[in-house]
């Protein structure tokens, strides 16, 4: 039987229909191989993966007082950076009067004068040293080379002269640290109002 030219052309456009069908379910089976295997992985890398461990350590920053006092004088007052991490030091100095058996009595007591050590600043009510001390060093020069107590006061509340140094580290850098902290900007022989 003869079909002629309309059924062959039809049959041709069957066999493209079907080849096209073939290679359309061909593609979205090789996507849906590929998108469950690229889950797959992700999944057990997931579940699978041991985990890391962060080697962060943080800074420790820590300071200690160092003098010497002989009932009457002290001498070689200064603070070790006892930290990990170069260090801005500064001191606060309080005095007050005690009694013969060490207890807080009445009455005004006065630091006496002093020479400041070398690049130690006054700022507010406290003193400085302008530059960085390095972890386990003190500043190069003591805050007080000598200094003398009041033994005994000639008044109603009596007693004798205590002055007690307390002293403060923090990070030498970043540099806004120090100013978000302590409220100043430190530089070498000069300490001012922070301007953050």
């Amino acid at each position: 039987m003869y079909h002629g030219k309309y059924e062959a052309k039809h049959l041709q456009r069957r066999r493209r229909r079907r080849n096209s069908r073939k290679a359309g379910t061909l593609l979205l089976s090789l996507l849906l191989v590929v998108t469950l295997a690229i889950g797959g992985t992700v999944a057990y890398l997931t579940t699978h993966s041991d985990p890391v461990q962060n080697s962060f350590t943080p800074s420790k920053v820590d300071c200690e007082v160092t003098e010497n006092f002989d009932g009457t004088t002290k001498s070689n007052v200064n603070v070790k950076n006892t930290g990990d991490t170069e260090a801005y030091i500064r001191v606060k100095l309080v005095t007050y009067r005690v009694n013969d058996e060490g207890q807080h009595i009445g009455g005004t007591a006065e630091i006496p004068d002093f020479a400041l050590g070398t690049n130690w600043v006054k700022y507010g009510d406290y003193y400085y040293y302008t530059l960085p001390v390095a972890p386990g060093a003190k500043p190069t020069s003591d805050l007080i080379s000598s200094i003398n107590l009041t033994g005994t006061y000639n008044d109603a509340d009596g007693g004798k002269q205590v002055i007690e140094v307390m002293a403060e580290a923090i990070q030498s850098g970043p540099v806004h640290a120090v100013g978000d902290s302590w409220g100043v900007t430190i530089s070498e022989g000069n300490v001012t109002a922070y301007q953050g």
